[in-house]
Parts: C-alpha cells; sequence; structure tokens
C-alpha cells in the first residue's frame, strides 16, 4: 500500500503540473454529472481538496482485463493508476500532450489517439481520448523505486468527458462487456 500512495503522489504532482502548464480541468470529487474545476483556479487553495482523484484499478477489474485482453499477460497492463485531464478545446489538449512528451522526466511506453479520424469510436461507446500510458523517471521516483510504474493520462475534450458520467460511462461498459475486453 505505501508503495501505491508514493506512485500516486508523484502521479498527482505530474497531473497538476500538466493541468496548470495547458489550461486542463479535473472532475470533482462526489458529482457524477461530470462537474469539473480548472486546476488553475483551486491550486494551492483549499478548493484543492474538491478535485477527484483516480484510485488504482479494482482487483476485479485488473484481472478481468488481463483475462479477457492480455491473454494474462501482466505487463500488458498498464493502467492500473490512471486519470484524467479534461480541455475546452483542441489546442489546449494539443499543448499538454507536447508538454508531457517531452518532459525529460518521462518515458512514453504507449500513446492511443482515439480522437484520430480513423479511430471506431463504437468500439468506445462514443467515448474518444488521447490515452498515454507513461513512466516517470526523476530523481524522486527512482529514489522511491518507482520509476518503472507505468501509470495512464487521458487526455480528453469536455464534450467527450461528459460521455463519462452515468449513462454515457454504461454505455462504454456495455461497449467493452460486449467486445470482451
Amino acid at each position: 500500500v505505501e508503495c501505491q500512495v508514493v506512485r500516486l503522489s508523484i502521479m498527482h504532482h505530474c497531473w497538476q503540473e500538466w493541468a496548470d502548464r495547458s489550461e486542463g480541468y479535473f472532475f470533482v470529487q462526489g458529482d457524477s454529472q461530470g462537474a469539473l474545476v480548472k486546476w488553475s483556479d483551486v491550486k494551492g487553495t483549499a478548493a484543492e481538496e474538491s478535485v477527484r482523484w483516480t484510485s488504482i484499478k479494482r482487483h476485479t477489474r485488473a484481472i478481468e482485463k488481463l483475462h479477457r485482453s492480455y491473454e494474462n499477460v501482466m505487463g500488458r497492463l498498464l493502467d492500473i493508476s490512471r486519470n484524467a485531464i479534461v480541455f475546452e478545446n483542441m489546442t489546449h489538449l494539443t499543448n499538454a500532450l507536447g508538454i508531457i512528451v517531452t518532459d525529460e522526466n518521462v518515458r512514453v511506453e504507449r500513446l492511443k489517439n482515439r480522437l484520430s479520424p480513423d479511430y471506431d469510436s463504437a468500439e468506445t461507446g462514443g467515448y474518444r481520448d488521447v490515452c498515454i500510458n507513461l513512466r516517470v523517471v526523476s530523481k524522486e521516483s527512482e529514489s522511491y523505486g518507482a520509476e518503472l510504474h507505468i501509470s495512464e493520462v487521458q487526455l480528453m475534450l469536455k464534450e467527450f468527458a461528459d460521455l463519462k458520467t452515468g449513462e454515457g460511462h454504461r454505455r462504454y461498459v456495455l461497449a467493452r462487456n460486449t467486445k470482451g475486453t
């Protein structure tokens, strides 16, 4: 558990920095309707507590995904810790992408561009994003032995973030389960 806390702490710092530099928003805790808060508006204030940080993927879902999608090869499961940064427009999203991929403390392991016109959004119930699986290889992460930990950051436009709430998320889960992933 301590290792997970250290990894998430390092990732929270990265997510916050990237959102701050690119006009990013985070989901609000306890709001199933998808309320968002702009990080630059709440950083350094008590309102930081309103941000919903995604927890570690549940064990049952991790095992399900390993079995359904990855033929039980654990090294292919790259989204145990993850979070989303939401943007009002494509300019801010692509700015964040540039900041992340050029960060000297980041090693991108995989990038999925589900905003591409070639992507079949029926596979995800209409949901689209840019999904980056990465490692943080800073001196801090190395000092904790966390430099091999792969995390996921989902960059999405507000219109697609709306699909992650309520009925939209149910459609995504249905599409995922129908596909068997």
